[in-house]
């Protein structure tokens, strides 16, 4: 089997909007816990579930982060992912029909974006790879890649 001519990971910063509302939401918790007289609640149990939000966004980006690997070859598009159970999702190239790129003006600011590829594939005719870092350079190489399959 031949090497990928890239390879790259689900972006941790794809997962800054997430990190600022459960940072909310713990911040909240936290301001309640600790101001409300009535409720006869512990420091550190208060400071627990305020810290729980945070710390379950974190795990949770950090899954995704790691379950999920995109292969670009010479003439497909390979996507692994799945924490227990693995699914490989495989794309000719030569099926492609369209790219696109979509960034939200925080993931521009992160330097990460998605990348939606259209295809005749019966399995996947439209798939989004989420949280791609550089998609820039990706999609200006997928792009590539789909025209020298198309040629050939």
């Amino acid at each position: 089997m031949e090497s990928p001519v890239l390879e790259r990971h689900t972006s941790l910063k794809s997962f800054w909007g997430l990190y600022a509302v459960l940072g909310a939401i713990g911040a909240l918790i936290w301001v309640v816990g600790f101001s409300s007289k009535g409720i006869s609640v512990s420091r550190p149990t208060v400071f627990l579930a305020g810290l729980a939000p945070i710390l379950v966004g974190l795990l949770y980006s950090w899954l995704v982060r790691f379950s999920t690997e995109y292969r670009l070859f010479p003439d497909s598009l390979e996507v692994e992912s799945g924490v227990i159970s693995r699914r490989i999702e495989n794309i000719q190239l030569f099926r492609v029909r369209d790219l696109g790129l979509a960034q939200s003006v925080v993931n521009r600011l992160a330097g990460v974006g998605d990348i939606i590829v259209t295809s005749t594939d019966q399995s996947a005719p439209h798939y989004r790879l989420r949280g791609v870092q550089d998609p820039r350079e990706v999609y200006d190489r997928l792009r590539e890649l789909v025209a020298k399959s198309r040629s050939s």
